[in-house]
């Protein structure tokens, strides 16, 4: 009988071991970090957000008879998504939800002409800067010498795309607060056009291209906002809750470098003004 007691005893002694063992085994595997570009190559595909209403960045174009998303990002993203050995798939949306989607796990990266300021670097990390751009201001022809220096805007109806670092510039910085914030350059084009804003400030490819597109707009023969200069890098959500992204974003500047090196980002840029005419 005592017998009995001490086999009964011994085996649930072994059997919580093992109930111990298999929990300890499943929290330290929570503890764990998924490494996101694993995880994107095991999908195999890269879901990119953008806002394809900047020309030459990203914009909207019927190639072959079929809407696609072309542009200078797209150039790049491609070739990022080529060195992962995957597919693009894309989220088109407004420019100031972008970092939003990219926080909820909507997209795995931004790309969309967006500048790495320090307030956007509180809550996502950035790859190496692509692109280096001045800010300019887009006015009605022959009012190209009104704008002097940055200040001179403080007097004039200004426009800006919303969530944009040339928004942050005029409101933050200038003190603009009546500053026309709307969601797409053409929409901001087209009140130019009709009186209902002074100027628009912006980069100066992307003005480049739209002034090419409407009539009696000229850029403005000075820059803006030196001190922001328009830079343009990758957005990717920070590390945690379980993902690790530093073999990610080291993919990315790993492209990002090659394209540089090569000459090809400067060509991209080229190809993708020659898509915007």
């Amino acid at each position: 009988m005592k017998l009995k007691k001490l086999l009964a005893t011994g085996l649930a002694a072994i059997m919580v071991m093992g109930l111990v063992g298999c929990s300890s085994s499943k929290g330290s595997e929570s503890t764990e970090s998924t490494d996101k570009l694993q995880q994107i190559k095991d999908a195999g595909v890269l879901k990119v957000g953008t806002s394809a209403e900047y020309s030459p960045y990203e914009f909207h174009k019927v190639v072959d008879g079929e809407d696609k998303i072309v542009g200078f990002d797209d150039f790049v993203v491609q070739e990022i998504a080529k060195d992962m050995g995957v597919k693009v798939e894309y989220e088109d949306m407004d420019f100031d939800g972008l970092l939003g989607a990219l926080q909820a796990d909507k997209v795995d990266i931004v790309l969309a002409g967006m500048t790495p300021d320090e307030k956007r670097r509180k809550s996502v990390d950035f790859s190496e800067i692509y692109y280096t751009n001045s800010n300019v201001c887009i006015v009605a022809k022959g009012k190209e010498d009104t704008i002097k220096k940055s200040e001179d805007l403080k007097d004039l109806k200004v426009g800006v795309q919303k969530g944009t670092t040339q928004a942050d510039y005029v409101t933050n910085t200038l003190g603009i607060t009546n500053a026309t914030q709307l969601k797409k350059i053409p929409d901001l084009m087209l009140e130019l056009q009709n009186g209902k804003i002074d100027v628009i400030v912006t980069g100066k490819a992307v003005a480049e291209i739209n002034v090419q597109k409407y009539d009696n707009i000229a850029i403005g023969n000075t820059t803006v906002g030196d001190e922001v200069a328009e830079t343009a890098a990758a957005a990717i959500k920070k590390s945690g809750k379980g993902v690790d992204n530093t073999s990610f974003i080291k993919s990315v500047n790993d492209t990002i470098k090659r394209l540089q090196d090569s000459g090809d980002m400067d060509k991209y840029m080229q190809e993708a003004l020659k898509l915007a005419e």
